[in-house]
């Protein structure tokens, strides 16, 4: 106790205590801001992508909206902390700091990262069944799923219920008598587990990648997303040294700093590695030459060069047969049978209503696929 305050640590001497000093999260605080900004806006666009360029959500888009409304949650909790002595020496910091504000935080921030990093891990592992039709890369991905969601989800209620009673994690007197699991076991088990799911998702999908029949570009887009992947492992094992540091030293306000920051900036990763490959119909409107792809080339081969019916009243061929429409997922642009089915990897976006073989006669319809089919349609009340 020090001038009436009581604190959980005496310093070392020659260290005295000094409850004004401020703390040093600084690191902690820029990566959260810039690594969930840049979450928030590659989820926007994958929203607005989906919902307004595609026209529908998937499965895998709102599993990766449940990761993100609990990574905000997280973030909010992890920021809230700095109120209570994070990045401060926890022999400045007050009793009345630690129990129950840092230590709720702290809790609560855990919980909300384990979810969020298995639904961002198990959004990635749904798209997959959207690019490899495969049984057997089904079965593998939806054991990885299952088992991906188990142990996130154990994860979290681990957390809740780490002390018995369970306001034994932050409350003083509750904890004086509380019997508590083994933390350091737990959380190096919970850091190997999420390890290894970092791997099996960026591994997963390596033995079907051949099945694609991708454009170099396309093939450049996937290997960014699996790089991201790996770029995700690496920061696992950096935060699994920092949980180390953690538990093996008593200043838990102090070096709590750097452990939950390499946790949100590997969380954030995950949301923005996962809405990599959704954001391709948002660039190929507005950026379709990045892509290698304009409205005006048709991709049969022939190199004709197509006209928008809608602005000009006349076809592709400038002859009244009609115009060229284009499908994903069925045949490719040499005319050939996809055997693929990855109709929904470069997701589809068509302009205007079609009819139900998704042709729409004086109109050119555009779709994105990794497969491209050619359909020549006559329009017979068209006159040149």
């Amino acid at each position: 106790m020090d001038h009436g305050v009581m604190y959980l640590e005496d310093p070392v001497p020659p260290v005295t205590r000094d409850p004004s000093l401020p703390g040093h999260a600084t690191p902690l605080t820029v990566v959260t801001i810039v690594s969930f900004s840049l979450a928030t806006v590659f989820m926007a666009i994958r929203l607005y992508a989906r919902q307004f360029l595609v026209g529908r959500l998937s499965f895998d888009d709102y599993v990766m909206g449940l990761a993100y409304a609990c990574d905000a949650v997280m973030v909010g909790f992890t920021l809230n902390m700095l109120k209570y002595g994070m990045g401060k020496h926890i022999w400045n910091v007050p009793l009345t700091d630690l129990f129950p504000h840092f230590n709720l935080n702290n809790m609560l921030a855990a919980v909300f990262w384990c979810a969020a990093t298995g639904f961002a891990k198990g959004s990635i592992l749904l798209f997959y069944l959207r690019i490899f039709p495969a049984k057997s890369a089904h079965i593998a991905v939806w054991a990885a799923f299952a088992f991906t969601i188990a142990y996130s989800f154990a994860s979290a209620l681990v957390n809740i219920f780490a002390c018995d009673p369970v306001k034994g994690s932050w409350d003083f007197e509750a904890a004086a008598t509380a019997k508590c699991i083994n933390r350091e076991a737990f959380y190096f088990a919970q850091a190997g587990l999420g390890i290894a799911t970092d791997v099996i998702t960026v591994v997963i999908p390596l033995p079907w990648l051949k099945t694609l029949k991708l454009p170099t570009r396309q093939k450049f887009y996937v290997g960014i997303m699996l790089t991201m992947g790996a770029f995700v492992c690496i920061v696992s094992g950096i935060r699994l040294q920092s949980l180390k540091v953690l538990l093996s030293d008593r200043d838990l306000t102090r070096n709590t700093v750097l452990a939950l920051m390499w946790c949100v900036l590997e969380l954030n990763l995950s949301v923005i590695g996962g809405c990599i490959p959704t954001i391709k119909p948002l660039l190929k409107e507005f950026f379709p030459r990045l892509l290698g792809t304009s409205l005006g080339r048709s991709r049969t081969g022939d190199d004709i060069y197509l006209q928008s019916s809608r602005k000009t009243g006349r076809n592709a061929d400038n002859g009244p047969s009609g115009v060229r429409s284009f499908h994903a997922g069925t045949h490719s642009a040499t005319g050939r049978q996809s055997d693929t089915g990855s109709e929904e990897f470069i997701i589809s976006k068509a302009y205007g209503s079609s009819t139900n073989d998704g042709v729409e006669e004086g109109k050119i319809t555009r779709s994105y696929g990794i497969e491209v089919e050619t359909t020549f349609v006559k329009d017979n009340n068209r006159h040149s």
